[in-house]
């Protein structure tokens, strides 16, 4: 592609162009069409530009086109909760990773007796050490602080990149780190966001101690899944990676000696921010003042005020974490993603666009005249296909979009169970690098071939299309009522 940079912008602009000169077509609007031209412009610039830049012409689009206002597009974009609430989950996982609890905990996992002479009941330790830590932190920030334990392991027992079982290995933590979002809304914005739809387009209310009702044992399967997959499909040999690998990790735990007070404030400062998450969906009935006040201030002030405190405490006349620290722990390319995706389902829900009813108009009749199951079918091959392709959160938001309106028009099916199915087959994105973060960051460190990772990825994505249809649909139908 050397000398043809220009293909992807060039391609952008003609789709967008096309879309502003574009009658509309019923039961589009001329705002309708421009809103499609833009979505489109986004879409393929995510897809083989990144999530960064083209999120940040997306937002400007809107009010370059007359779409929005430039006041109503930053409200709806930067001026949502969710930025603040990332920037904030974020500088409490950078503090964990900063102190060294983050590598201390996966540790722990490794170091446990009855591993020892069984190497996969160690990888199957540390894949759910790595899946834990996923379920309450960023999946980027999961999979670095793994990645980092394992790259010298692999090192100095001789493997080389690109050999069979340290491909897998890696493989593996891509895929655990990422399946791990499922499991709760903590320290996770997309889950969040859907917690935000879900109430916005039903009335129903997902707290965060119902979500893992469902979340848990979501995740656990797809860590089950994960895990059986590399053991019985790939199935690497494993003969060098036993008593030698417990001496080294038995090292490295050693290294990091006791405990430290560093790491205990910030685990500490950590419990309490998720305490007040969870107390107002645990504790509604035994403190209501209490859990009133909680559930008003939302899901962003607690984990502000965490980070803040972390970078206001210190020991030995050192911050936990300086606010430099915070901010380089930040993956602003996401954040701009979010900042889009939320102006963009704003605008694109807008009656005045015509393209809810467009979408019913495709969506319902498919709802009403074949089995639910079909239609539940067709999402999960959608979502779990495409989010193998592109960014994750996009893929759930588009699917979303379309299916979940057309269900509730339709009155069929637990369109909340929908949306959670949804989003959870959105985890699958195991195959590509442009999937997410964390299979770019495996495949670009050297030690996994992106053919390797493809060939499995897309193969394990049916295991997972299938636990969402079998599974979590019907667990979630049955919690969420």
């Amino acid at each position: 592609m050397r000398g043809k940079w220009w293909l992807a912008p060039g391609l952008m602009v003609v789709v967008l162009s096309v879309f502003l000169l574009l009658p509309p077509v019923e039961p589009l609007t001329s705002l309708g069409m421009k809103v499609i031209g833009i979505f489109l412009f986004t879409i393929i610039g995510w897809a083989l530009l990144g999530i960064g830049y083209p999120s940040l012409l997306c937002i400007a689009l809107l009010a370059l086109t007359g779409v929005m206002t430039p006041e109503a597009v930053f409200a709806a974009s930067w001026g949502n909760y969710l930025i603040l609430f990332i920037l904030a989950v974020f500088g409490l996982a950078q503090c964990l990773r900063l102190t060294g609890f983050s590598q201390r905990f996966a540790l722990w996992f490794l170091t446990r007796p009855f591993t020892v002479g069984h190497p996969w009941l160690m990888i199957a330790m540390f894949l759910l050490a790595c899946t834990l830590l996923g379920s309450v932190m960023s999946g980027t920030a999961t999979c670095i602080t793994f990645m980092a334990i394992t790259e010298p392991m692999l090192e100095a027992l001789g493997y080389k990149k690109g050999d069979r079982f340290a491909a897998t290995f890696m493989m593996g933590i891509a895929w655990a780190a990422t399946a791990a979002f499922v499991m709760t809304p903590i320290g996770h914005s997309s889950n969040i966001m859907l917690i935000d739809w879900i109430q916005r387009d039903t009335g129903y209310v997902i707290s965060f101690p119902l979500w893992m009702v469902v979340g848990i044992p979501a995740g656990l399967l797809f860590y089950l899944l994960i895990l059986g997959y590399l053991r019985f499909v790939v199935r690497p040999d494993v003969s060098k990676f036993s008593s030698a690998a417990v001496d080294y990790i038995r090292q490295e735990r050693d290294k990091m000696g006791a405990m430290k007070l560093q790491e205990k404030l910030a685990v500490g400062v950590f419990l309490v921010v998720v305490v007040c998450w969870m107390l107002p969906g645990l504790a509604g009935n035994i403190l209501p003042g209490v859990s009133a006040y909680l559930d008003k201030m939302g899901y962003a002030i607690p984990p502000l005020i965490g980070a803040g405190l972390l970078c206001v405490i210190r020991v030995k006349n050192q911050p936990l974490m300086t606010f430099q620290q915070w901010m380089v722990g930040v993956p602003w390319g996401t954040v701009a993603l979010i900042a889009a995706i939320l102006v963009m389902r704003d605008i694109i829900g807008s009656p005045e666009t015509g393209i809810p009813q467009m979408l019913t108009s495709i969506f319902q009749p498919i709802a009403t005249s074949a089995p639910f199951f079909v239609y539940r079918l067709i999402g999960q091959l959608w979502v779990s296909t495409q989010t193998n392709i592109m960014s994750n959160l996009v893929s759930a938001s588009l699917v979303y979009r379309a299916m979940v309106p057309a269900a509730i028009a339709a009155g069929v099916g637990n369109p909340v169970a929908l949306g959670f199915a949804i989003f959870a087959g959105a985890r699958a994105g195991f195959a590509l690098p442009s999937a997410t973060t964390n299979t770019a960051l495996v495949t670009g460190s050297g030690w996994v071939p992106v053919g390797f990772m493809a060939r499995h990825g897309f193969t394990v994505t049916i295991g997972i299309i299938l636990l969402c249809i079998c599974v979590v649909y019907p667990l979630a139908s049955f919690v969420f009522r």
